[in-house]
């Protein structure tokens, strides 16, 4: 059979693959509050994964309850004309709706709660506006204390509301063009892990996903996220039942050069893999690789991962 020239120019017509892809949030938490139900089932931390469904759950309700705040032209421009993230972690001036986020999180999940959570909840509704504030740049600068342990996973689940709240009513187009490859496009923030998507545009292509506000952005593949170092790039993951090595979806991407690493999922081999939930289900590999001696680059935020 002879070969088909293409003459009518439907290969213009190709969709490319985007950059960035925002978050979609009127349903990222619930679809999370269903995947930790379902990593939760004859798992060693079933109690806890199901835990992390409740309080995904409640994020679900407090991000539907509330809208977007508009974010400033100014703020928008230099994105696009210097690459800056515009709601930049670490120096956006938050409004108090995230504080009003919390205070939902907090009100949902006080039936059922163990003594240990109610005691967390009842801090946090005690809390004056400063305390919090304060409780909330620690918690973004990743720099929380012990003592802060408890409401860490409570002040994250909020802040992850407000950012995926404002980072979903942005313009893509707008935030498509920051430099530095290794941070949130958006917020800044580090990944929580990458995933090589499947089907569509994105098929087998490696997108990092934000810790805070759930933006994904493209890089390419055996490339360091920290340093994006090439030829130090390795990978480590544990055995499990039923599946070979080479089949396992969750693997740890390490880095020779800077002794870091990160998750990478791969949904092919699990279409319904949730980057924040599976992250939080698979810390055993986190514990095999910190005995490797590599340490853990991108954050967690629905954890406080303790003192070393």
């Amino acid at each position: 059979m002879p070969t088909r020239i293409i003459t009518d120019g439907s290969t213009e017509r190709v969709v490319p693959a985007p950059r960035v892809v925002l978050p979609a949030a009127a349903t990222l938490f619930a679809e999370r509050a269903a995947r930790f139900a379902q990593l939760s089932q004859g798992h060693p931390f079933g109690a806890y994964l199901q835990l992390m469904a409740r309080v995904a759950q409640a994020q679900h309700e407090a991000c539907a309850a509330r809208p977007a705040l508009p974010t400033s032209a100014s703020l928008l421009a230099a994105s696009r004309e210097y690459g800056m993230p515009p709601l930049a972690a670490l120096s956006h001036e938050r409004a108090a709706l995230w504080r009003e986020d919390l205070a939902a999180i907090v009100q949902s999940l006080r039936p059922r709660a163990s003594a240990e959570l109610a005691a967390a909840l009842q801090t946090l509704a005690g809390a004056d506006a400063s305390e919090l504030e304060a409780l909330a740049d620690r918690v973004l600068a990743g720099n929380a204390t012990d003592a802060d342990a408890p409401l860490v996973p409570l002040v994250g689940a909020a802040l992850q509301v407000y950012f995926t709240r404002q980072a979903a009513a942005l313009p893509v187009d707008d935030v498509s063009r920051c430099d530095v490859a290794t941070v949130c496009p958006v917020c800044g923030t580090r990944p929580v892990a990458s995933v090589v998507r499947l089907g569509g545009a994105q098929a087998n292509l490696r997108y990092l996903v934000c810790a805070l506000c759930s933006t994904e952005w493209n890089m390419v593949r055996a490339k360091c996220s920290v340093c994006e170092a090439e030829k130090s790039v390795g990978y480590l993951s544990i055995e499990q039942e039923g599946r070979s090595l080479a089949d396992v979806p969750i693997r740890a991407e390490t880095c020779d050069e800077c002794h870091s690493y990160l998750k990478i999922f791969y949904q092919e081999k699990d279409p319904l893999l949730e980057p924040m939930a599976d992250d939080l289900a698979s810390l055993a590999l986190d514990l095999l690789v910190d005995e490797r001696g590599y340490a853990r680059s991108g954050p967690n935020l629905l954890l406080h991962p303790g003192s070393s």
